[in-house]
């Protein structure tokens, strides 16, 4: 399975949103609303994109494996 494809998407993202460039990135296009703000949702739109040309039978599982992982990383990191 795409297991490396799942944890490496989730992580990525995981690191995008904590970084405090990509804030403003959306910040300075009027565009921190929630599909960008919120890391399941960016991270599932974000991999079913790529995921949809690259292996599109098994778009919708990567992706929502990926975002729930994602969410779930991020979650414990906001614990520390």
């Amino acid at each position: 399975m795409n297991y490396e494809l799942i944890i490496g998407f989730a992580t990525m993202m995981v690191i995008i949103h904590r970084a405090p460039l990509y804030h403003r990135f959306l910040e300075a296009l009027m565009l921190d609303i929630k599909p960008f703000t919120c890391v399941l949702c960016s991270t599932f739109w974000l991999t079913f994109g790529f995921t949809l040309f690259t292996d599109p039978a098994h778009a919708i599982f990567i992706s929502s494996s990926a975002a729930v992982l994602a969410e779930i990383l991020d979650i414990q990191i906001n614990k520390l």
